[in-house]
């Protein structure tokens, strides 16, 4: 591999709102992605900004009696004025979702807590590649040089009755690309250089990006309960989002 200075790094951080379950329509997996430091750090700054600025809002505690222990600011909690501001804020970075429309999965899928951890990595898998074929659409990483794709997702780790971790499946799809035996499809590899990914599970508490992105996942959740209307959901996602999969059927 080349020196750690050549390779090119990507920091994702996703978060989820809603569960694969039969008492629950939607399923969100979302998030936001950097691809040097220096935009990671652009980043922390101008949240913790605003996170300050709001976070009395939030306290249970009245003033002159704050006991400096703020409580974390969570997607379900805000309010609209905020909850704008910090939506706002994303749109500025590159910002991606996904939706699992639980009704329309077989029903084995729902059912089974083994065949909900398979079909939540396919989800995260998905939106993964789209969000890497985005950054080598815009020219911003070189499909034919190293990357290193460091995946942060909020403490949820999930069982799986399929053959790969979560991990090993990102990396057998993007560097060697995968084959469907089921219906005779193959796909592509989309990385050509040497790849290195590592998924860590974070506590989102002490960490804005994650925070970030369960703000971005409940507000998906919360405007598709609202409205109940795909074609009104898919213009609000692109209005907020960069990257977008939507999965009614499994593929």
């Amino acid at each position: 591999m080349s020196k750690y200075n050549d390779t090119q790094h990507v920091y994702l951080y996703m978060d989820d709102s809603g569960k694969i379950s039969i008492s629950e329509d939607y399923s969100i997996f979302a998030g936001i992605v950097f691809y040097d430091k220096a935009q990671k750090s652009e980043f922390a700054n101008k949240y913790r900004s605003i996170r300050n600025a709001i976070k009395c809002n939030y306290c249970r505690h009245n003033k002159g009696e704050c006991i400096v222990n703020c409580p974390e600011i969570k997607g379900i909690m805000l309010n609209k004025r905020d909850r704008r501001r910090i939506i706002a804020l994303s749109k500025k970075f590159t910002t991606f979702g996904t939706i699992i429309y639980n009704k329309a999965l077989h029903a084995d899928i729902v059912r089974r807590k083994q065949s909900k951890g398979r079909f939540t990595e396919y989800a995260q898998k998905r939106i993964v590649k789209a969000t890497i074929k985005h950054l080598i659409s815009r020219r911003i990483i070189d499909p034919n040089k190293d990357v290193f794709l460091h995946i942060n997702i909020d403490e949820m780790p999930t069982k799986s009755n399929g053959y790969y971790n979560l991990k090993e499946s990102i990396y057998e799809e993007l560097k060697n690309g995968i084959r469907n035996y089921n219906y005779g499809y193959y796909f592509n590899p989309i990385l050509y250089g040497n790849l290195n990914v590592e998924v860590t599970y974070r506590d989102s508490k002490f960490d804005v990006s994650i925070q970030m992105a369960d703000i971005i996942a409940n507000t998906i959740r919360k405007n598709l309960i609202f409205n109940n209307n795909w074609n009104l959901a898919f213009d609000y996602l692109t209005k907020i989002l960069k990257i977008d999969v939507i999965l009614r059927l499994p593929d």
